[in-house]
């Protein structure tokens, strides 16, 4: 965990101080005087005095910060001429000043990408499982294809794929295949509602197709369900068959209508990769508790039950129909593997296997990384990947303010650190893009509209441009104390929920 806390906080401080480089240079460009350069905070442990500035090596590696001259409206340097203080500059040089911190955060972003795509290209797309009768198993394709292309366009993550299945539109596909290229089409099928439920102390088993929740006819509409069925409440679920099941509800997680293509990602392999407890390195799961380990779908199922007790049932229901129900593993389970050659069967606890599990990098990784035809065109694709990244982060922020996301998804310190730490296992490649996606996120973040963020800064001086009426300096700094206060007690909360999630 100590290891951990340092590479976030060096990670961390790296990245700030390049977005403070920006409000360094552009603010030198502009003739503001900048006071002080520091990274990190706390006691000074090395200065060395500019012309004009002071540049400081602190003592704790927690970020950085520049001080302009004239920021701190309640403390005024009268040495520094007026014409070098920022709040005297006009609105369209500070609007730019502000700006420049979260533009270099981003263009840090897109460099660190860059670099990880022209050193190790890109993770493979590759298919894992395919569902039955599925528009991917009618269109021919198959487990160990490794999409290539989606609409003519070069497939770099995921994501492209996902956008272009959520339009239900025809998709034009080329997958490797044996070292062939194959031309794949398929039309998206549109799923019904799903809901993933978890049922504790359970009475009677489920039947095939879901007819009444709480003695009321169900309709299909599981969403509707969000604001009725709370947490440790009583559930009744009838099926048409004449069973029913009920118990305690502990999780409730319904999904909207969607569409799909009835394929799962080759995430992992269920190979370990190192030694841990009973397991050896090289062994192969071939099932935990009777449960088949083949695909990376069944580890991720097999997590999922680990984390359950062996009287709590989880069950997936799409549409009205029973498509998955399994209960939790008991407290000690047998593991069937492959070593050597030889098959072979082991008492695991749940603990041993749930540590297996959470450690990093304990399984293979399902798909290999391919390379681009030349280091220049791996840049571009860096920079599509990149891109890509920033706008699926600006949609997350900005759900967040529409209601489609809640501030209980957001990671904070402590799990950022638990994330690095992860990362640093997984070697370099995993530790630059976390850094590449940490730069992203400061610039996104820091131009929200919000008092004492960049973005809010920015704003009172766009709206000083339009109305050409300086807002009163007491004010604005009035402004910014509040904006500040009401971030430090978002992340406190942060904090405590993941304090929850992660420790």
């Amino acid at each position: 965990m100590v290891l951990s806390i340092i590479y976030f906080l060096l990670i961390l401080t790296g990245i700030v101080v390049v977005h403070e480089f920006g409000h360094y240079l552009f603010s030198r460009l502009f003739g503001v005087r900048v006071i002080e350069f520091a990274i990190g905070m706390g006691p000074k442990l090395w200065s060395k005095k500019g012309k004009n500035t002071t540049f400081r090596i602190n003592a704790f590696p927690i970020g950085g910060y520049v001080r302009p001259a004239g920021e701190d409206l309640d403390n005024i340097d009268s040495s520094v001429p007026a014409n070098e203080q920022i709040q005297n500059k006009p609105a369209w040089q500070r609007f730019i000043i502000y700006f420049s911190g979260p533009a270099f955060s981003i263009l840090l972003g897109f460099l660190i990408l860059s670099l990880v795509a022209v050193v190790w290209g890109f993770q493979e797309v590759k298919i894992d499982k395919i569902e039955p009768g599925s528009p991917a198993a009618i269109s021919g394709m198959m487990p160990g294809d490794r999409i290539v292309t989606v609409n003519g366009k070069t497939l770099i993550d995921n994501t492209r794929l996902s956008e272009a299945v959520a339009t239900g539109d025809r998709i034009d596909l080329v997958v490797l295949r044996d070292g062939k290229e194959v031309e794949i089409s398929l039309l998206p099928k549109l799923l019904p509602q799903e809901a993933f439920i978890v049922i504790g102390n359970t009475t009677g088993e489920p039947g095939a197709v879901l007819s009444s929740i709480n003695g009321a006819a169900f309709n299909g509409d599981y969403v509707g369900y969000s604001g009725v069925l709370s947490p440790e409440s009583t559930v009744r679920l009838g099926f048409s068959d004449g069973t029913t099941l009920s118990g305690t509800l502990l999780t409730y997680s319904p999904t909207e209508e969607r569409y799909a293509m009835g394929i799962y990602y080759a995430n992992f392999k269920p190979l370990l990769t190192t030694d841990f407890g009973q397991f050896r390195e090289g062994d192969r799961l071939l099932s935990v508790n009777g449960m088949k380990t083949d695909t990376s779908y069944d580890l991720t199922t097999m997590s999922q039950l680990l984390s359950l007790k062996s009287n709590e049932l989880l069950i997936q229901l799409t549409g009205k129909e029973t498509t998955f129900a399994k209960y939790g593993f008991p407290e000690e389970f047998v593991v069937s593997i492959e070593r050597e050659g030889q098959i072979m069967e082991l008492t695991v606890s749940k603990n041993e296997m749930i540590a297996l599990v959470a450690e990093a990098g304990a399984f293979a990784q399902g798909s290999d990384y391919w390379y681009p035809d030349s280091a220049l065109k791996a840049v571009g694709l860096g920079v599509q990947w990149a891109n890509n990244l920033l706008f699926t982060m600006v949609k997350v922020v900005g759900s967040l303010f529409t209601g489609g996301a809640s501030i209980n998804e957001f990671t904070g310190p402590i799990g950022l650190v638990t994330i690095v730490g992860q990362a640093v296992s997984l070697g370099l490649r995993i530790v630059l893009f976390l850094a590449g996606f940490i730069s992203l996120n400061l610039g996104v973040i820091n131009l929200i509209p919000f008092p004492a963020l960049d973005g809010g800064r920015m704003l009172l001086a766009l709206l000083e441009m339009i109305t050409r009426r300086k807002l009163d300096p007491k004010i604005e700094g009035l402004i910014n104390v509040i904006g500040f206060m009401i971030l430090m007690g978002f992340m406190i909360y942060i904090t405590f929920i993941d304090i929850g999630r992660w420790l």
